[in-house]
């Protein structure tokens, strides 16, 4: 069988088949004929769904001799997972697909570039700025632009950062935003980066939509929390599972108590080198980590398999947050669980996530 697209070429039909991909998602019905006829597009789906494809097919489908494609993304694992699965795409293309982010040595990104001319450059902002600030990396090739979980990087701080790239990329670029929400004060912002007269596409992904079992435990005290936690993954021992916290402290102090209590767990949050985080995320998709306790550096579009349960041990204040966490499970049509547990002074925060879902319903 080929995967169900005659406008990609075989080397790219080829590897989709190799990594088991026999026909495009809802979305990618909806968006890769568009993008494939040079039309800007503002991708909106949700989480699992097969985002990462629809921008990325089209690009190594028409990207030619001396064009580029920049794709920045708000997490150093987000971009290291983009570049992974397009150089997947790509196995049987002469395409050069590297990530830049910020924990690494500039002066080895310098390096990689001084030797290899990239086709797609997948990034952090803040890492991207800093490459062309010291002109290593030059904007004069980009064909293709793509901002993946825009709505995250447009509220995370990096809007002048991603202002700032942007405004130095050519003006007849063709141009990606790509989110599973796009709330209006966002949609305002990252409307100037499109052409007018773009597409906004979505797509009901019918039979892939998340089957997320969502549960809400109310929970006393914090001895309390911990006692219920210990427990959900006693029952749960030979599944994989993340536990979502608000802090760095929370991470490690909670993945150290439950390693002393017999549980094969790591801590994921941004004070890790980056050759520890790419380290405990491998341990984790290899099943050698049964828990993952993480700040919510893991929760942005990171597409881990066979991940089972989520526990929101922490109940966040942004209601996007919460969806951004649930949505490591229950991906391409699979089903998942949600755990929530919820402390008194978290029922605020419930009771905003529970309105933000009915409205976006």
């Amino acid at each position: 069988m080929r995967f169900e697209f005659s406008q990609l070429r075989d080397e790219i039909q080829k590897a989709l088949n190799v990594m088991g991909f026999l026909k495009p998602t809802p979305i990618q019905e909806v968006a890769i004929p568009l993008a494939l006829k040079g039309r800007d597009l503002l991708i909106q789906a949700r989480t699992g769904t097969g985002k990462t494809g629809a921008f990325a097919l089209p690009i190594l489908e028409r990207i030619s001799y001396g064009e580029r494609a920049l794709i920045l993304a708000p997490t150093r694992e987000l971009a290291i997972q983009i570049r992974d699965h397009m150089r997947d795409m790509a196995k049987f293309l002469a395409v050069n697909i590297f990530a830049f982010y910020g924990g690494t040595p500039v002066s080895k990104d310098a390096e990689v570039l001084s030797r290899r001319e990239p086709h797609v450059v997948a990034g952090t902002p803040g890492r991207i700025r800093d490459l062309i600030e010291r002109g290593i990396l030059r904007l004069d090739g980009v064909r293709y632009l793509v901002l993946d979980e825009m709505d995250v990087m447009l509220d995370m701080g990096f809007r002048e950062e991603v202002d700032w790239i942007v405004s130095r990329t050519p003006g007849d670029r063709q141009t990606f935003l790509v989110s599973a929400t796009v709330p209006d004060e966002i949609m305002e912002s990252a409307v100037r980066y499109l052409k007018e007269g773009y597409d906004h596409v979505s797509a009901d992904p019918g039979d892939m939509r998340p089957k997320i079992n969502e549960i809400v435990l109310r929970i006393g005290s914090e001895n309390q929390k911990v006692r219920e936690l210990e427990r959900i993954l006693k029952e749960n021992e030979d599944r994989k599972i993340m536990v979502f916290v608000k802090m760095r402290k929370n991470a490690r102090e909670l993945a150290s108590l439950l390693r002393r209590r017999g549980f094969k767990a790591s801590d994921l949050h941004g004070d890790m080198s980056q050759r520890k985080r790419e380290a405990v995320m491998r341990a984790f998709r290899r099943g050698e980590v049964k828990v993952l306790v993480a700040t919510d550096v893991a929760s942005r579009g990171l597409d881990i398999e066979g991940v089972s349960v989520i526990i929101n041990y922490h109940i966040p204040d942004d209601p996007k947050v919460y969806i951004h966490r649930i949505g490591r499970t229950g991906r391409l049509g699979r089903e998942g669980t949600a755990i929530n547990l919820v402390s008194p002074s978290e029922k605020a925060n419930l009771i905003r996530i529970r309105k933000f879902k009915k409205s976006v319903a």
